[in-house]
């Protein structure tokens, strides 16, 4: 049943994307999935390869709690239960057997519930504390009483997840016996039968990163992967659960850093219980076995390519399934291959972004694509990457032509305009250039009649570990030469009068507008910074450790922020910051305009009072937008 669990991550990242689109969760035979009606009143059981379907659950009808509508579920490993979330964020659990729901908890709102192999236990954080729910018994047991502000107990802090991209790490064995957490970067093992609760002792002295907790499919067995402080130094440790003796069988260094996506991949085996994991060490990023000893036996593939997700591993057909850039450093493919023979076959390679989630036993795979021309399409798929039906097209038309464009120094990226727009206002986006479709600010401002560009930039995936790394210690001043160039070949081949061009970016986004509009030869002449980072000691330490060399903060600490370099600032300026961003303190953004005064350099400010980082994700607020808008109108020349 641990496909159960990759199945809905993956879900949720590729089908959530629009709330119109269906999302499928495999059912335990691999031939049928069960959703949400459209209203969200019915959960529905179809067929992959038909789409016929039957009603499983009215909601209404629930004995005990019935419900108007859910807005999510999740199915118990033995298929006997469904963990469902109402409206209002409480979470259910339904039995099949008797038609009944009832409350996970009435003792307040839980969050990140997670079933235990068995389906007999749920585990759920609530105000950073831990606490399994005994079905069969309608107790609830609390594993952890410390939780706070500054310990918690399974979720990351707010820093920790944006610089990890997750928000929690806890699991259980296989057997539901035991269960393990991370708290504050120490792992720890709680065991059902015999309820204690152990830290487990890393073969590390120094401070850590708890990047990946896993279980192998031994029932005694699980992975801790970690990063070093400054995160040049990978290791896996396996761990015995019943010594709780930790041992350290892979390490891989590196003299820049190591990205997140490979510190916290690991895939097993079932069949020996080897392991898989990703490295950049070749040039590219591929995967690599080895054994529960350490030793290397073989790569996954090879090529000028990177890796960038590993969905899973069919063990009767004895096939890896994972994405690549195989088909050009801006797109995304799926593709299967033989992990003994290395045979591949592509099962989705089109330009743009393909993604997939796969039945559980890897006969069909729900395929998510879009590109910079292709709104989201949502299709059934089979095993060799076969087409079965269209369930979910994106509608949107918004009469805007999205193009990609080779810019000047071999760099890439697209344009975004009305159709013959030439001689515009530019606004240059620095976001990621991967060829996807995104309805996002962008579009907005299209719309008014602009150009809007963006690039795939040094750090960007696809183009190989130099290039990628290349913004180690110069996290802001390599890209925005990069934007610089771009800015250069828009307005020689025409696409821009030279006259305005702006640069727009979000949180350490902002950091690359600040550095193109410090640059002597900047063409830049507007620039929004949105939740600005300003200032690189005060910012998410684990984010800034990993880019800039902790150990040298007086050197490209000092050249790559605007803070100290306010006075090289040249073109108009808005500020835009929500007061009560958790991972981005407005102190920086005040220091900042403390310089900009100091040195008479005129700005536009906006200020969100009792607003935190989530207002400003999209840019798509209705005032937020506004002000961005007229903003750019204002200092149109």
């Amino acid at each position: 049943m641990k496909k159960l669990g990759l199945f809905l991550v993956l879900m949720a990242c590729c089908l959530g994307t629009y709330a119109n689109a269906p999302v499928l969760i495999s059912l335990q035979d691999g031939k049928n999935y069960a959703r949400l009606s459209d209203d969200k009143t019915i959960l529905l059981s179809g067929d992959y390869k038909t789409g016929k379907e039957d009603t499983l659950v009215v909601f209404s009808k629930m004995r005990n709690v019935p419900l108007k509508k859910v807005e999510a579920f999740r199915f118990s490993p033995d298929y006997k239960r469904v963990l469902l979330r109402a409206s209002d964020k409480n979470y259910m659990v339904y039995q099949f057997a008797n038609n009944r729901c009832d409350k996970l908890s009435v003792k307040g709102k839980q969050n990140m519930p997670i079933f235990s192999p068995d389906g007999s236990m749920v585990a759920f954080e609530r105000d950073n504390n831990l606490f399994i729910k005994r079905l069969l018994y309608d107790t609830e047991v609390q594993l952890t009483t410390d939780g706070s502000a500054t310990t918690r107990n399974g979720v990351l802090s707010v820093q920790s997840a944006n610089a990890f991209g997750k928000t929690h790490q806890m699991a259980w064995s296989n057997d539901s016996k035991c269960f393990v957490y991370n708290k504050n970067n120490t792992v720890y093992m709680y065991h059902v039968q015999y309820k204690w609760n152990k830290p487990i002792q890393l073969p590390e002295g120094e401070k850590v990163h708890i990047t990946q907790i896993k279980w192998s499919y031994k029932d005694n067995l699980f992975a801790v992967m970690y990063l070093d402080e400054v995160q040049k130094k990978l290791s896996v440790a396996m761990v015995n659960a019943e010594t709780l003796i930790a041992k350290r069988v892979y390490t891989y260094t590196d003299n820049r850093f190591i990205s997140p996506d490979i510190a916290s991949t690991i895939l097993f085996f079932p069949e020996n219980d080897n392991f898989a994991i990703l490295s950049d060490k070749d040039g590219y990023i591929h995967a690599y076995v080895y054994t529960q000893a350490g030793i290397l036996k073989h790569q996954i593939g090879k090529g000028n390519f990177d890796v960038t997700k590993i969905y899973g591993y069919d063990a009767k057909n004895k096939l890896v399934y994972y994405q690549s850039t195989e088909n050009g450093p801006l797109n995304r493919g799926v593709y299967a291959i033989g992990l003994y023979d290395g045979k591949k076959r592509a099962l989705a390679a089109h330009n743009g972004t393909n993604d997939a989630s796969f039945s559980e036993n890897y006969a069909y795979f729900v395929l998510t694509y879009s590109s910079i021309e292709q709104p989201f399409i949502y299709a059934v798929c089979d095993a060799k990457g076969n087409s079965l039906r269209e369930i979910y097209r994106d509608s949107i038309n918004p009469g805007i032509v999205k193009e990609s464009y080779n810019f000047a120094n071999g760099l890439s990226g697209w344009i975004l305009r009305k159709p013959g727009v030439k001689n515009a206002p530019v606004i240059f986006d620095v976001t990621d250039a991967q060829n996807q479709w995104k309805q996002d600010v962008s579009y907005k401002l299209a719309e008014q009649g602009y150009v809007v560009a963006t690039v795939a930039a040094h750090g960007n995936l696809g183009y190989g570990k130099d290039y990628r790394k290349a913004i180690y210690g110069n996290i802001f001043k390599v890209p925005a030469l990069d934007y610089i160039v771009a800015a250069k070949t828009l307005i020689k081949d025409g696409i821009s009068d030279g006259k305005n061009l702006f640069i727009m970016g979000n949180r350490l986004a902002s950091g690359v507008v600040f550095a193109a509009m410090m640059q002597p030869d900047s063409p830049f002449t507007g620039g929004i910074c949105i939740s600005p980072v300003t200032d690189l000691l005060n910012y998410n330490p684990i984010r800034v450790t990993r880019y800039m060399n902790k150990e040298g903060v007086t050197g490209g600490y000092k050249t790559n922020q605007a803070v100290g370099n306010v006075k090289n600032i040249k073109g108009k300026l808005l500020l835009v910051h929500a007061m009560n961003d958790g991972d981005n303190p407005l102190e920086n953004t005040n220091k900042l305009v403390e310089e900009l005064v100091n040195h008479n350099v005129q700005f536009e400010m906006q200020l969100y009072p009792n607003r935190d980082e989530s207002f400003t994700a999209s840019l798509l607020q209705p005032h937020l937008l506004t002000r961005i808008l007229n903003f750019i109108k204002g200092n149109i020349k």
